[in-house]
């Protein structure tokens, strides 16, 4: 358990009320700043990203959705990861993707893009039509050279 969650049960009655979302919290101000897209196992030892472990814990979050649908359009955040958020919405629901995302498509923003162990520079469009086709599925990510 987090040092953070203890200290904030150990104050105040109130304050717990609020303690269930901390962890939730913690993850969309990481996810928020991520440099990088990834999914899947990357990097020299082939493991899961920090922002990819953020984004699958935020994804089972309860106010998943309504997370995403904000965090997709938040221009604070970085890029990559409003494309986590695109890839949490086409999970979450799907129907809504391609309004959800018009905004993110038309803004000819780049995204860093973390493909095992090779960092390419790519336009957000190119990844919003591979998420349309097929969602963030870590195979098809790991073998994806376009």
């Amino acid at each position: 358990m987090r040092l953070s969650t203890i200290l904030c049960m150990l104050s105040t009655p109130t304050c717990m009320l609020s303690c269930s979302r901390l962890p939730v919290n913690e993850d969309l101000q990481a996810l928020q700043r991520t440099p990088t897209f990834a999914l899947g196992q990357v990097g020299f030892i082939g493991h899961i990203s920090q922002s990819e472990q953020h984004y699958r814990r935020l994804l089972k979050s309860s106010d998943a959705l309504a997370v995403f649908m904000q965090l997709v359009d938040a221009e604070q955040a970085t890029p990559e990861a409003r494309l986590y958020a695109a890839c949490g919405l086409h999970a979450l629901a799907p129907a809504q993707f391609d309004n959800a995302t018009r905004r993110l498509r038309d803004s000819g923003l780049q995204v860093s893009v973390l493909r095992t162990d090779i960092l390419q520079r790519e336009p957000v469009a190119r990844k919003l039509d591979h998420i349309a086709q097929h969602g963030c599925d870590n195979a098809y990510w790991q073998s994806a050279s376009q």
